[in-house]
């Protein structure tokens, strides 16, 4: 089977064998030689993705249906990050929606900001978690069935769009779910990191890995970014521009090109100790005993209300 990019179309690619970092499989990606989006060679379908997601990926990434306490107090942690990076953009009745919303701690923790807050998700069992325990507006929906035009003021997908197999259909979609000036958030894995272990970076469930360069160029012609951070992860602001049509993003990106032959190229364990990889694990130790202390035994809704108690997180939007 041929290689076909699913950002730009086209057939030009150089191909990798990695091996996956949960299943120790050996999966076989290729990087577009034309707007430089790594993506697994063979993709699957949206159906069968959605199924996955909806049953499966769970118990084999997590080995559990819904959040341990230790889970949801992680989650809550990058939850508080990411809300004070977007915190200036939240207003009392701020309608977002967040693509992607797991347990529902993020779609929590911004409700308790004033914000309309949503979620969709495919995973049963973490849906029914958020709606028992934090009685949140959350639905399990793919992102093609997202019925509302130009209703949202911010959209937020932390860590989905790396899952998906075709990224610019669902940048189209937040294109038109978004009022015009509303912002789209995004976090994905990033490939140029020299900080992360390139022995858990590649999954099977993993069909994109973005470099700065080529997630950009994705969005560039349809958003304007506002904020990047581009360390371990990118976390992008972007703001939808005033067009309503959507483009096409323009294909060849020589740049983005470059720089994902370049990582592939380098992501390595010689790179990875040379940049303090083997000294993570001690990095590690004080946050994993404040992560037992505030969450062992506890309620998951009140490890969250503890982080509203710590950070006057609740009704405050000067965070």
């Amino acid at each position: 089977m041929g290689f076909h990019c699913i950002a730009c179309s086209s057939d030009r690619s150089t191909s990798h064998t990695m091996k996956d970092a949960k299943a120790g499989d050996l999966i076989s990606i290729a990087c577009c030689q034309s707007c430089g989006l790594v993506q697994l060679k063979d993709v699957p379908n949206e159906r069968a993705l959605f199924d996955f997601y909806k049953s499966k990926y769970r118990i084999e990434y997590k080995k559990q249906d819904r959040p341990s306490p230790k889970h949801v107090y992680r989650a809550g942690v990058q939850a508080l990050s990411r809300l004070k990076k977007i915190a200036p953009f939240i207003r009392e009745n701020t309608k977002l929606l967040d693509i992607g919303s797991g347990g529902g701690e993020f779609t929590y923790l911004a409700s308790c900001m004033g914000a309309d807050a949503s979620g969709i998700d495919p995973s049963s069992g973490y849906l029914e978690f958020g709606k028992h325990h934090y009685s949140i507006n959350v639905e399990q929906l793919q992102i093609s069935q997202i019925e509302d035009i130009q209703s949202y003021q911010i959209v937020t997908m932390f860590h989905v769009l790396e899952h998906l197999p075709n990224p610019l259909k669902v940048i189209r979609k937040v294109h038109q779910i978004l009022k015009v000036g509303g912002l789209f958030v995004i976090e994905v894995p990033n490939l140029e990191s020299k900080n992360t272990s390139p022995f858990n970076h590649f999954f099977k469930a993993h069909i994109c890995y973005f470099t700065s360069l080529s997630l950009i160029g994705l969005l560039k012609d349809n958003f304007s970014v506002e904020y990047i951070e581009n360390e371990d992860v990118i976390f992008l602001i972007c703001q939808k521009s005033n067009a309503n049509k959507f483009k096409r993003p323009s294909e060849y990106n020589p740049s983005a090109v470059s720089l994902s032959n370049s990582r592939l190229k380098y992501k390595n364990l010689k790179e990875y100790i040379l940049n303090g990889g083997l000294l993570k694990i001690f990095k590690k130790i004080p946050g994993a005993i404040k992560e037992r202390y505030f969450s062992h035994g506890k309620e998951p809704k009140m490890i969250l209300e503890s982080f509203l108690i710590r950070e006057n997180l609740a009704n405050d939007n000067q965070l």
